[in-house]
């Protein structure tokens, strides 16, 4: 019978330490921690180059972003050279409800980071300041970057057939309360109320707290008036002229320039 040879004490504590280390080339830890959506590594992570079986790394949320409770932020090297399974512990951030818009409303769809509300006024309203706001971060914050907007009381801009302002730079959508706008009347035509005035006179209108005008001009066609008839097809168009009318006043024109001018034959012979 033929015995195993045995290792002398000192040989065998050696080979219980070579048992211990690695084979060559045979991975000793966990590769590089994996890239998790909406957070970073912390930056004393990012210099390691050897993450050994049990070490643990750790994570921020980006900005906007914040910790979801009772989920942790850390992963660690499982003793089968992998990282511990990532979960998603980031969440947006929330900028909160922004408030009321008197006499208006406001259209909100989420108030999250990065989502955006919308402001509208209600009728006979104008809107002063942004129409729409959205959730942003503000260092490690997030907050609404624009602030309510208010409602003023104000009236649209008003329409006057065959009249137009005296001052086109002052024509806009909405006017402001107690604003007040001079109208004349196209060519030919005067306000019918003061049949009596040139119609190259005024008549002013102002805006009401209600939202509505005092009562606008009426020009109505004059009687017998050549400035009528020979008012240029540009000037008639700009003043609201219904397109039939003023085929009907070209046509008139035409006429009358045609028995002008046989008159002035007429004289000549």
């Amino acid at each position: 019978m033929v015995s195993a040879p045995r290792c002398r004490p000192g040989a065998r504590g050696l080979l219980a330490l070579l048992l211990l280390l690695p084979l060559p080339g045979a991975r000793s830890g966990c590769g590089a921690p994996p890239t998790l959506i909406f957070a970073d590594l912390l930056d004393e992570f990012k210099t390691w180059t050897y993450f050994p079986i049990g070490s643990t790394v750790s994570y921020n949320c980006h900005p906007g972003y914040q910790k979801v409770p009772g989920v942790q932020s850390t992963l660690f090297c499982k003793t089968h050279l992998v990282w511990s399974e990532p979960k998603e512990f980031c969440q947006k951030k929330s900028c909160g409800h922004p408030g009321d818009l008197a006499n208006g409303k406001i259209h909100i769809t989420d108030l999250l980071f990065g989502s955006n509300i919308t402001f509208s006024c209600d009728e006979g309203f104008r809107l002063v300041g942004h129409d729409t706001s959205q959730c942003v971060t503000e260092g490690t914050s997030v907050t609404w970057n624009h602030e309510i907007p208010f409602c003023e009381a104000g009236c649209q801009k008003p329409e006057v057939q065959t009249g137009s302002m005296v001052n086109a730079l002052d024509e806009k959508m909405w006017y402001r309360v107690n604003e007040t706008l001079p109208f004349k009347c196209c060519p030919g035509y005067q306000f019918s109320s003061h049949s009596q005035l040139p119609a190259t006179d005024r008549f002013s209108i102002t805006c009401l707290a209600d939202g509505s005008w005092t009562a606008l001009p009426l020009c109505k066609k004059q009687s017998t008036s050549d400035e009528c008839e020979m008012a240029s097809a540009k000037e008639l168009k700009v003043c609201g002229v219904p397109l039939e009318t003023l085929r009907t006043l070209l046509e008139v024109q035409k006429l009358y320039l045609e028995i002008k001018k046989l008159k002035l034959e007429l004289k000549s012979q």
